[in-house]
């Protein structure tokens, strides 16, 4: 696995979202659970039926990224950009000095791949896509954060790409058969309290959907 680095200094191009399909209505009784039904969320209810989820951002317009990932965050706030000379899913802009993307790969633990070996091979690529040996790349901080109920780990480390100090702040999510990394990346040499918050709300915006037995 590796992917580019390159600060992707590119205009952002339009993005046409898909409505979420509408979901089941659940009567009043109380949601005492949740679990996945045919990759979709579902919420078990007092009265011993279910329906599916239904939340404010999957009633609104998301962006399918593939079977297992959707993006529903605003493109007001972030604004689709190209991929063209990376290895990232989707790019992002915030603003100049703001950017966000995805990086996913269909392997994961059932191919023996472990959280320490994924959080190795993230440090290894950012590393080779700077020319850098390893121990150049400093972490600033790891701590385990899930993206959308599925657990995860948080890298926050610093690279200097194209004559320019960026702080990036990175999400893993390593599941049986499905690895993906939510990145978050700032011009600058000091990680910001509006870094970490915008990084919240962009991970805030994705939805991850696998069966039980794969998360």
């Amino acid at each position: 696995m590796k992917f580019s680095y390159a600060f992707p200094f590119v205009v952002a191009a339009a993005l046409l979202q898909c409505p979420a399909s509408a979901q089941t209505a659940g009567g009043t009784a109380d949601v005492i659970g949740k679990t996945i039904l045919g990759g979709k969320r579902v919420e078990l209810l007092s009265d011993r039926t279910w329906r599916f989820a239904s939340t404010a951002e999957t009633d609104s317009k998301c962006l399918p990224i593939n079977t297992v990932l959707g993006f529903c965050g605003s493109i007001l706030d972030w604004r689709p950009t190209s991929t063209t000379g990376t290895e990232f899913t989707r790019i992002f802009q915030h603003d100049s000095r703001n950017y966000a993307g995805i990086v996913y790969e269909n392997i994961g633990r059932a191919d023996g791949m472990e959280r320490e070996d994924y959080r190795a091979l993230i440090i290894s690529s950012a590393a080779d896509a700077v020319g850098v040996p390893t121990s150049e790349v400093p972490v600033i901080d790891v701590f385990d954060q899930p993206v959308d109920e599925v657990p995860g780990e948080t890298m926050i480390y610093g690279l200097r790409v194209q004559g320019l100090n960026v702080v990036y702040i990175n999400s893993a999510v390593l599941m049986d058969h499905h690895a993906v990394q939510f990145l978050t990346w700032s011009i600058g040499s000091e990680l910001t309290d509006d870094h970490r918050a915008l990084h919240d709300r962009f991970i805030a915006a994705n939805r991850i959907t696998v069966e039980d037995s794969d998360s």
